[in-house]
């Protein structure tokens, strides 16, 4: 058995509004407006830097975070080659779909992922 080591995002909602951490692997949090991890994190970090506004929508959120996750992609080959999206707000936890994935990357313009068999 090898040991594991992960860098971590973790977000929800509570009374005082939404929130999200970065949890490092010795299991330190910092609280920030948007988290990015992982070895393209500094791609990511480049478009959301440039883009995020605190009164960015939902729907403008997922944009966004397709797009920083495609840059990360391209950029940096450990970065994987597909998407895991949810959005979380006072009223609902929502993950998407690989199919509403697909429709937004259209939409933005941005080539989809290649089908593994």
């Amino acid at each position: 058995m090898y040991p594991y080591y992960g860098w971590f995002i973790l977000g929800g909602v509570d009374p005082k509004g939404g929130h999200v951490f970065s949890v490092d692997p010795a299991g330190g949090s910092i609280e920030d407006r948007y988290v990015s991890v992982g070895s393209g994190s500094t791609f990511a970090y480049g478009v959301l830097e440039e883009v995020y506004g605190r009164d960015i929508s939902v729907s403008d959120g997922v944009d966004l975070a397709l797009r920083s996750l495609t840059v990360a992609m391209k950029r940096d080959s450990a970065s994987g080659d597909g998407y895991t999206v949810s959005a979380i707000t006072p009223k609902e936890y929502r993950e998407f779909s690989d199919e509403e994935i697909n429709k937004r990357l259209k939409s933005l313009k941005i080539p989809l992922p290649p089908v593994l068999p």
